[in-house]
């Protein structure tokens, strides 16, 4: 067996055949989505709200919820179809759960699937990223930050 370099000539870099790219430009491997949001962009608990589309190859590898200043109740964040419903592309609480750990009150909160066995998701087609309170919400604000590498 012998060691078959990919790198660049220069030794260090890799080839750019096999560099990721994003809008023409190189890219570091994890994707971020950042989404701010208060509690009057989800204030019904009977509506799932859709926050940004993922694309097609994602593999979501990590989520975290800032909360800066607390919400009267808990959010749901996950990963839907086009209709914020879930399905074969996920399920409305795959990201965070509120029922796993009260994730309302200031302070951030990783991964917090309610099986606790959250380990990624592949996006094998359009997903979108979801949220739906747990009860109206009145008061609140935070900050989500999905993390993902684009596989394909």
């Amino acid at each position: 067996m012998a060691n078959v370099s990919l790198l660049a000539p220069d030794g260090v870099n890799p080839k750019a055949s096999i560099l990721g790219k994003k809008d023409g430009a190189e890219r570091g491997a994890t994707n971020q989505m950042v989404i701010k949001l208060g509690h009057a962009d989800i204030p019904t608990a009977a509506n799932t709200y859709v926050l940004g589309k993922l694309p097609v190859g994602a593999a979501v590898v990590g989520v975290t919820w800032i909360v800066t200043t607390a919400f009267t109740d808990g959010i749901d964040f996950g990963i839907s179809d086009v209709d914020g419903t879930s399905g074969t592309e996920g399920d409305l609480d795959i990201l965070q759960d509120d029922s796993a750990v009260n994730n309302h009150a200031v302070g951030v909160y990783k991964h917090l699937h309610a099986s606790n066995n959250y380990n990624g998701h592949l996006c094998v087609t359009d997903s979108y990223i979801v949220a739906s309170a747990t009860a109206d919400l009145s008061a609140g604000a935070g900050t989500l930050v999905v993390e993902y590498i684009k596989t394909l």
